[in-house]
């Protein structure tokens, strides 16, 4: 079975918002993309290039844990 092309996420609490996107990267495997959106600020970073999607979506998930005290990562893919 081949692997979606792109996979989105999201991650939210009252104030914050974690956009998460995975994509394959140009020489192999996938970037983690993260967009914040907060009450005062907004920025857009690289997350890394992890082999799989599943290593990405890990790190996304810990991330949102983490930044979002615990906020859990609701997943769609194209």
């Amino acid at each position: 079975m081949r692997p979606p092309r792109k996979v989105h996420g999201r991650a939210a609490n009252r104030a914050e918002v974690l956009d998460f996107t995975i994509e394959p990267f140009a020489f192999g495997g996938f970037s983690l993309s993260i967009a914040y959106l907060g009450p005062e600020k907004s920025n857009v970073t690289a997350g890394g290039v992890w082999p799989d999607i599943e290593k990405a979506k890990a790190i996304a998930e810990q991330a949102a844990g983490r930044l979002l005290r615990g906020a859990t990562v609701r997943w769609d893919s194209e």
